[in-house]
């Protein structure tokens, strides 16, 4: 059966230019700073730059969608776009590396491209319970369990947001607040769908399998603790930050280092799988 179809655009043009362009994977906070895509897009001028953004793809009527889905859509979407020309660079955050690894490959069929991960994450057990506990106590104490992870993909999702809803609503009445929990709707989609893409670089159990053919760069301040599925320590570069960087957001400092690595890249030979 044909899966449903992303009913949100999961790429955006931030900025014309010519050749040699340039895809972020990068998520919507919940503040009005600045994204490392828009950060990007003001630093490398002449260049097309793209966000990706997978987050907001799911904060649709769409709750799950797995990794290699939502990697081929972008990467097609990039193809039909007419911005290919020239060395193609994706640039993928913290657990955004993961999914920007597979549109990266999935290009490199065609286009020479280098994959940027900066301070690059990979979702796990781990990581998807962690966020799940500490966005269910933003409602308030609780010890509801994060649902079985290796249960179905779309049962789980649905689970987690009724999970929130009812710990919305108890907080509501708690307060006296009635009918007042539509405040918390945009927060609950924002949660909901960032577990939802979490999950999805979790199930990629083929990652490791799916990649080799795009250059790979890894921009870390701690370099002796990256690792990359599917990839020999000796198949990627590894180019040190200023230690330690915040966590968090990217700030501009950051995103300037990022834009000096990008502006010196240029295309290398494929490297060999692991």
């Amino acid at each position: 059966m044909t899966p449903p179809q992303l009913d949100r655009p999961i790429l955006r043009r931030l900025s014309a230019g010519g050749a040699d362009p340039l895809l972020v994977t990068d998520f919507q906070s919940m503040s009005m700073a600045p994204r490392l895509s828009e950060m990007l897009g003001e630093s490398v001028p002449g260049r097309p730059v793209f966000q990706i953004d997978p987050v907001g793809v799911l904060s649709g009527t769409r709750l799950y969608a797995p990794l290699p889905e939502l990697a081929a859509t972008c990467a097609r979407r990039f193809l039909d776009s007419g911005a290919a020309r020239g060395h193609v660079v994706v640039v993928g955050h913290c657990s955004a590396s993961a999914l920007s690894l597979r549109v990266a490959d999935l290009l490199a069929a065609e286009l020479p491209v280098t994959a940027v991960l900066l301070q690059p994450a990979w979702a796990d057990d781990e990581l998807v319970t962690e966020k799940f506990a500490e966005y269910l106590a933003k409602f308030g104490p609780t010890t509801r369990a994060c649902p079985d992870l290796d249960a179905d993909p779309g049962r789980v999702v649905a689970e987690i947001e009724q999970l929130f809803r009812d710990e919305m609503a108890a907080l509501a009445a708690s307060r006296n607040l009635g009918g007042a929990t539509g405040a918390f709707t945009d927060l609950l989609v924002w949660y909901r769908a960032w577990l939802s893409f979490l999950l999805a670089c979790r199930n990629d159990t083929s990652l490791d399998q799916a990649v080799g053919r795009a250059a790979v760069v890894v921009l870390s301040d701690s370099p002796s603790t990256v690792t990359v599925p599917g990839l020999a320590r000796d198949a990627f570069q590894i180019r040190e930050l200023p230690s330690p960087q915040p966590a968090g957001p990217v700030t501009p400092e950051l995103a300037g280092l990022v834009a000096e690595h990008v502006g010196a890249l240029r295309p290398s030979p494929r490297r060999r799988s692991a």
